[in-house]
């Protein structure tokens, strides 16, 4: 033990964690359990808000949030070996079972982080639709490069290392070039963060979007920027630590970082999943898009139509009708899924009250995402175009042998 050693405690209490100067456990169990607590409830807040409309990118928090629980675990048992302690303070056995635990740990952590940018990534995409295809290109490439990131920086932080010159007692005890990997992974670390940050004011940049809801989008993402100075701010105190007197001592600070690192990180990917988020989509028709659902055959726009019928002079008021998505048959014909033929409205013209049937037909399958408690079996998150048709009723001409009343004229 150092001579600026602090003396233990000799009132006979038992203590959990102590936080001398040869010993910041206590400092690294608080900061450790905080993050691990304020991650998973906002996992399981995420779970809530969309347990009927579930996704990949879901399924890849789910993953992070497994891991998560794995270096959780391995960060306390490094603790309860002697990690953010001095080296002088630990037997051998400890130190080297320490060793072994941290370096897993590593491994763990950037897992951790890898797969809650992949799911960051994927709820971007699962807003657009595979018709959009410069939107989807550009989500699979950079989902793609999260993959190799993540597989790549797990192995920068271990591979060709052994346990013990991974927490060297001293520099010239360092594995061959781990400042450099570490230096490596956090630079591509911070990059990464930026492009999820960027991107989906970018791939919105086109879209009919008033300029607040686009501030909003870039801000929301924007949340991952944080993240750049957690990333750096790690990587100096442990480059620190790695040169100091005592590492096992001041490494602490570092893995303080690093674990402020992961919780913001997963917490950054659950944020965007608010409701009242996805709302601010909207492509330009006034109507702001929910969290809604989608038939097994969907994956497009869902547009929904208003068909608006206008009377002659005598009439000056307008009907507005909402267009339902309608089968087709064989033969071409529209029904509704009974199997019975659908009637868009019915409009009268010239005085006269003549019945007007109007066939939707649906070149685009769509769905009205409005409709959160449908019960239909599939559910997705899409930006949602409204398109709004305008119907004209004009009396036949004088003359005219073949009088089709409701003729409809959509605008060029």
């Amino acid at each position: 033990m150092s001579a600026a050693s602090t003396p233990p405690f000799d009132d006979g209490r038992y203590r959990w964690a102590v936080n001398t100067s040869d010993d910041h456990s206590g400092t690294l169990y608080i900061f450790t359990f905080l993050g691990f607590t304020y991650s998973s409830f906002t996992f399981l807040t995420r779970l809530y808000i969309k347990w009927h409309m579930l996704g990949l990118d879901d399924a890849a928090m789910l993953a992070a949030q497994v891991v998560d629980v794995v270096q959780f675990s391995l960060i306390l048992a490094c603790l309860s070996t002697g990690l953010a302690k001095s080296f002088d303070i630990l037997t051998e056995a400890q130190y080297s079972q320490m060793a072994s635990i941290y370096a897993s740990s590593q491994i763990a952590i950037y897992i951790t982080l890898g797969v809650s940018k992949l799911a960051t990534i994927l709820l971007v995409q699962r807003l657009f639709t595979k018709e959009m295809r410069d939107a989807w290109k550009t989500c699979t490439a950079v989902i793609a490069a999260i993959v190799i990131w993540t597989i790549a920086s797990a192995l920068l932080v271990s591979v060709g290392c052994s346990p013990d010159s991974l927490s060297p007692k001293t520099a010239s005890q360092a594995c061959p070039g781990l400042e450099t990997r570490y230096m490596i992974v956090i630079i591509t670390d911070a990059l990464t963060d930026a492009v999820l940050a960027f991107i989906p004011t970018y791939l919105i940049r086109h879209l009919q979007m008033p300029v607040a809801f686009k501030l909003q989008v870039l801000g929301i993402f924007a949340l991952r920027l944080p993240l750049i100075v957690l990333t750096v701010l790690f990587f100096k105190a442990w480059q620190i630590s790695l040169h100091s007197e005592n590492p096992g001592v001041f490494r602490t600070a570092a893995l303080v970082l690093q674990q402020a690192h992961v919780c913001s990180s997963l917490l950054a990917g659950t944020i965007p999943c608010l409701k009242s988020f996805l709302r601010s989509f909207d492509t330009g028709s006034g109507v702001k898009p929910g969290l809604g659902s989608s038939s097994k055959s969907s994956g497009r726009y869902g547009y929904v139509s208003t068909i608006r019928h206008s009377k002659p002079q005598t009439a000056q008021h307008e009907e507005g009708y909402r267009m339902d998505i309608l089968k087709t048959n064989a033969s071409g014909g529209s029904i509704s899924p009974s199997g019975e033929r659908e009637r868009a409205g019915e409009a009268s013209a010239s005085g006269r009250h003549s019945a007007v049937e109007e066939d939707a037909v649906a070149s685009n399958k769509s769905v009205d995402l409005d409709r959160r408690s449908s019960q239909r079996s599939t559910d997705q998150l899409f930006i949602r175009k409204d398109v709004e048709w305008t119907v004209k009723n004009e009396p036949a001409r004088d003359g005219a042998k073949n009088y089709k009343p409701g003729k409809l004229q959509l605008p060029k």
